[in-house]
């Protein structure tokens, strides 16, 4: 029995919208699914940490006090907040089970043995100062939050893990309350599962409808476009394997037409837009290279310097910055560092501080600190842009001698803690940029600084002052000076300065657009 091309057509048409309603079902059940387990875990997360201070609080105030019927009443109403978490247990630091809202239902537990928990990743979990998680699969997460809010996965020691996966599902979640105790929320997904099941029987409806009203529509549309889609069919094929040039030639006086000129414009978009992606990914693939090399050129690990306690960082504004730092021990056994920072950020700016990192590094065993600048700023003059200068402070320590002295070509002043005076002061003004004379032996000097044991000496590129809040209010550096002084008096090491230097511009900040580099040396005598 031959089978007709028009009833062919609508054979395919029809089992065309079976499968596509079908997989559109499964993966719109799979996607809210994901999305609502995934809710579920948010919101219970945000909900033991609101709520295991208060259920700390009422054990000491009830349960301890043996008030059971008290602090029954005030554990259900926190459990009405939020449906998806089915009980709770306060557990002591050393894993005794101190209420269980699923056991201790009637009264408190007053067995004659402590309840003690066995399992041993439960107890690290307890003992953990940070919030974790258990997955159905067994997977023990914690969730460690950083100085600036920043929320990330971590192992029981503390090391990076692989993230929650989308749609995880959770077994429980261990908050740390007080001291004394942590909150541990078991979860359900009783509630998922049914809206799962609603949404399945909505879809299913929707799918029926819409699969019978195509196959009543096929039969009707069948003849007419049957030519048409061959050719389309044959002209798909044909861009299917890269031949975007492929044209159709519908002549029709219904839609059909418009689709024939739509489908050889998408033709001439796609060929356009492969285009464009072939740059595109190129242009990707070559910024994540060169940011790769800059991130080479910035010191892996700083150095042990005799007498100094040193810490350094940078946050460049977008892949490749303009800021740079190194570290270069000497041939005659001193130290020399200095902090860059050229005008602008990403890929020109990033070039520039290439060149003078490999400048440097190649002067390092001239003598002069002076020579050093004079020669770096002769080889960016003549093989950089007009417009592209950088400013810099190239500082040498001399542990034998004691000596500290920089060069300030044109850079940011340097604020100096001194210790003995418990205050900080600025440095002063020096030199000129590198890059905009051919000369300038005339205009930079050396300047020697007494930097006494206990003081700190703080480097920095012009990103931290002109750190903006909003479109009118920068960070300045009167407000910087006025922190070095503050902290100083507090801290005690150089890493503990330049965090609480970057989380007070952070702070002030807030969310406002990083809109320079950031860069910054803190050095500390010791000895």
């Amino acid at each position: 029995m031959k089978i007709s091309i028009r009833n062919k057509l609508i054979i395919a048409i029809s089992v065309l919208m079976v499968l596509l309603f079908a997989l559109a079902a499964y993966l719109f059940i799979s996607e809210k699914k994901q999305q609502m387990a995934q809710d579920i875990y948010v919101n219970s997360l945000a909900f033991g940490k609101l709520t295991a201070p208060t259920i700390a609080y009422d054990y000491d105030l009830y349960l301890a006090q043996n008030s059971f019927v008290y602090f029954n009443r005030e554990m259900h109403s926190i459990f009405d907040q939020n449906e998806d978490v089915s009980g709770a247990k306060v557990i002591s630091y050393k894993g005794e089970i101190l209420y269980d809202s699923n056991v201790d239902t009637e009264k408190k537990y007053d067995g004659s043995e402590p309840r003690i928990v066995q399992d041993s990743s439960l107890i690290e979990q307890v003992q953990s100062e940070n919030v974790s998680i258990r997955t159905k699969d067994g997977q023990n997460i914690f969730l460690k939050q950083d100085v600036d809010g920043t929320i990330s996965y971590v192992d029981k020691n503390e090391k990076n893990a692989a993230p929650l996966g989308a749609g995880s599902l959770i077994n429980y979640v261990v908050v740390p309350a007080t001291e004394k105790y942590s909150i541990v929320y078991r979860l359900t997904y009783q509630h998922l599962d049914e809206r799962v099941a609603i949404m399945a029987r909505r879809i299913g409806y929707l799918a029926a409808f819409g699969i019978m009203l195509g196959m009543l529509m096929s039969f009707v549309m069948a003849a007419r476009i049957t030519k048409p889609i061959g050719q389309l069919v044959s002209s798909a094929n044909e861009i299917a394997k890269g031949n975007f040039k492929t044209q159709v030639n519908i002549e029709t006086s219904d839609e059909l037409n418009f689709l024939g000129q739509a489908f050889n414009q998408m033709a001439k978009d796609l060929d356009a837009s492969m285009e464009a992606r072939l740059y595109k990914e190129r242009v990707t693939s070559e910024l994540k290279i060169a940011a790769t090399i800059q991130q080479q050129l910035i010191p892996k690990v700083l150095p042990k310097i005799a007498g100094m306690d040193v810490s350094a960082g940078i946050l460049p504004a977008e892949e490749i910055g303009g800021d740079m730092y190194d570290f270069l021990q000497t041939s005659d056994g001193k130290m020399l560092f200095y902090l860059g920072d050229v005008t602008g950020h990403g890929v020109p700016a990033g070039i520039v501080s290439s060149i003078a990192s490999a400048l440097f590094y190649g002067y390092s065993n001239e003598v002069d600190l002076k020579k050093i600048i004079i020669n770096v700023n002769r080889v960016l003059k003549a093989r950089t842009l007009t417009n592209m200068f950088m400013t810099l402070c190239l500082i040498q320590w001399d542990d034998l001698t004691k000596k500290f002295s920089y060069v300030n070509a044109g850079h940011e002043q340097l604020i100096h803690y001194k210790a003995k005076e418990k205050k900080a002061v600025l440095t002063p003004h020096g030199g000129i940029a590198l890059g905009m004379l051919p000369d300038i032996s005339k205009v930079i000097k050396i300047e020697e600084l007494d930097f006494e044991v206990g003081d700190y000496l703080v480097v920095y590129s012009d990103g931290i002052p002109e750190a903006w809040r909003n479109k009118d209010e920068m960070y300045g550096e009167e407000r910087l000076q006025n922190a070095v002084s503050n902290f100083g008096n507090d801290l005690q090491t150089a890493l503990a300065m330049k965090e609480a230097i970057l989380a007070d511009v952070k702070q002030f900040c807030g969310d406002y657009k990083q809109m320079d580099d950031i860069t910054i040396i803190v050095l500390k005598r010791t000895a």
